[in-house]
């Protein structure tokens, strides 16, 4: 029986496969993860409590806040 954290793996394995085959440019892989970022709000909202929804959005956008924050000048 696969663990999350393996299915989390292969999941993120065949995300990065069809962006490798999809995309052409910076551009759109700029949009795809757009996109991506797009499903991933849908999905927590039709899946988890309101409640947990805006806890999961709210640490995500944390999240990336302080990824992106080291290049922005």
């Amino acid at each position: 029986m696969d663990t999350p954290t393996q299915i989390l793996e292969e999941y993120f394995s065949g995300l990065m496969t069809i962006v490798d085959q999809s995309t052409k440019s910076q551009a759109d892989q700029i949009l795809m993860a757009g996109a991506m970022m797009a499903v991933a709000k849908m999905l927590y909202h039709n899946n988890l409590t309101e409640q947990e929804y805006n806890n999961i959005v709210n640490h995500n956008v944390r999240d990336l806040i302080n990824l992106i924050k080291p290049t922005i000048h």
